[in-house]
């Protein structure tokens, strides 16, 4: 709020004088030049000097004088803004400016001290942002931090990966929360290890004549016998004794394939309660043929050592081949989505360039390093992994 002092609009002290405007008469001449001449003797009279004193300069008042010295010296203060507004003529009648009383003086001046110096405009846009909030992804690494100190690492991997599935996390925190997640599952998943509490593991009891391939078939599991053999560090399949105890994985994996990146995500389980295991960098089709969805590992449709003919030259090739580009495995793959139910001879295989891995220069198929497509065709399960392209 601005100061009286401070406004382009002069204070004006209201006049005493009241009642409505006088209508003009209409009677004629004579009668308008008395009204002329009364009022000339009353001005004349009003304007006379009492004394040669009211005529002199008074002198200005000391800047500290107060409300209250004028108010005990009987001397009328009549605080004026800017310029005083001269009397003006209404009509037929002067209006003029009745002086301040004591009271209106005193609560002029009180009101002008007490009045607050008026603030600068505030601009929305320069206004302080406030404080930050705690970063997620720190928040999440903190809680995992103190799981796994309990020995509850299947606990610190839900809160992870609960963190990773997140809309907004950051690229950098994500691929944070990736590596974390990554290392951990390198004893959850694996390893020979068995958590107590985790859902997505078992413990399988060698019988009389099993092998790793009838365990799995048997048993239903969603994973291959060479991930079987591998979890549990067998170095020969044919050589599992009788009473020995294996790990399993009881819930399919699923993988999601990020075009952007050139990257496959490997996860455990379905729906909410999936978690992250770990990462691949894969190669892509060129001139952006890889195709977009959800797929379904083909039932039937992986293969070790495959032969191939290529779709555009007709050119065959065996499976002993050094120069098949399929490289040592293929997973096949069928679209389950309106747009990509067409979708034929798309899969995920190896290669025999591994420079093109992170790059697109496929015919369209997701490409993986031999180590990489060799561990992905032992976690992919025919009928019920699927593959996330976007």
């Amino acid at each position: 709020m601005a100061l009286p002092s401070q406004s382009a609009r002069p204070i004006r002290i209201r006049s005493g004088v009241g009642g409505k405007r006088r209508r003009r008469n209409r009677g004629g001449g004579f009668m308008v030049g008395v009204i002329l001449l009364g009022a000339a003797g009353g001005a004349t009279w009003w304007l006379w000097p009492e004394s040669d004193t009211a005529h002199t300069t008074p002198e200005p008042a000391p800047e500290a004088a107060s409300t209250a010295d004028a108010a005990a010296s009987g001397t009328r203060t009549v605080v004026i803004v800017d310029d005083p507004k001269p009397a003006t003529a209404t009509g037929d009648r002067t209006t003029e400016t009745a002086p301040a009383t004591d009271t209106q003086t005193d609560n002029l001046i009180a009101d002008a001290g007490d009045l607050p110096a008026p603030a600068d405009p505030v601009d929305p846009a320069t206004e302080a942002d406030p404080p930050p909030g705690p970063n997620p992804t720190q928040v999440a690494l903190d809680q995992a931090a103190v799981l796994i100190q309990n020995n509850d690492a299947v606990g610190a991997r839900v809160v992870l990966s609960e963190a990773l599935k997140a809309p907004d996390v950051p690229a950098a925190d994500a691929d944070h929360l990736r590596a974390t997640l990554s290392a951990l599952n390198e004893g959850l998943v694996f390893s020979r290890q068995i958590a107590a509490n985790d859902p997505f593991v078992g413990r399988y009891t060698v019988k009389s004549g099993d092998s790793l391939s009838r365990i799995v078939n048997d048993n239903d599991l969603p994973i291959n016998w060479r991930f079987l053999q591998r979890l549990n560090g067998i170095a020969e399949p044919t050589r599992i004794g009788q009473g020995q105890q294996l790990k399993t994985i009881v819930v399919p994996f699923h993988a999601v394939v990020d075009k952007a990146s050139h990257r496959l995500d490997l996860w455990l389980g379905d729906g909410p309660d999936a978690v992250y295991v770990r990462s691949f960098t894969v190669g892509l089709g060129e001139f952006d043929s890889t195709p977009l969805g959800l797929f379904r590992v083909r039932k039937g449709g992986k293969l070790v050592n495959p032969s191939w003919r290529n779709p555009r030259t007709g050119e065959r090739f065996d499976a002993d081949d050094p120069a098949n580009p399929i490289g040592e495995y293929w997973i096949g793959l069928e679209g389950i989505e309106a747009h990509n139910l067409q979708e034929q001879g798309f899969g995920v295989h190896g290669t025999i360039d591994p420079d093109s891995i992170g790059k697109n220069e496929s015919l369209g198929c997701v490409r993986l390093g031999d180590a990489d497509i060799a561990l992905l065709y032992g976690v992919l399960a025919s009928g019920k992994s699927t593959v996330r392209v976007r």
